[in-house]
């Protein structure tokens, strides 16, 4: 990513209400952001356009959050993605469970919106360091 580039994040959430308040939220703050409904589809897109940061439901259908995060981290390409997971379950095993299927970032709905962007931000700049 070069440094004019807008960070891009990739919303993996079902909800379209969530989706389109997270967008919003996002590109009033300069990201751009692809979406998809499920895992299945967040993986289709992931490898289409690799983004700066994943923000991640663990509750879909087709392929859940554990799912998708099972197949980004076996993808060498993929592994230094960071994802955030966003989830309305309040079960510690899940946050475990995401820490340990590396999840970078764990939130619990409701959320901040301004502490949401935060840590997307947090995320994209560890994200550049990185690179």
């Amino acid at each position: 990513m070069s440094d004019t580039a807008k960070p891009r994040i990739l919303v993996v959430e079902d909800d379209p209400d969530l989706r389109t308040i997270v967008r919003l939220q996002l590109s009033s703050q300069g990201y751009e952001i692809d979406e998809a409904t499920n895992g299945a589809e967040g993986f289709q897109a992931i490898q289409i356009n690799i983004p700066d940061c994943v923000i991640l439901d663990l509750m879909m259908p087709v392929v859940d959050g554990f799912g998708f995060l099972k197949r980004v981290r076996s993808v060498i390409e993929l592994q230094d993605i960071p994802i955030l997971i966003l989830t309305a379950s309040e079960d510690e095993r899940n946050r475990i469970r995401g820490f340990q299927y590396q999840a970078n970032s764990y939130m619990s709905k409701p959320y901040d919106l301004q502490e949401l962007t935060d840590e997307v931000e947090r995320l994209c700049a560890f994200s550049k360091l990185e690179q």
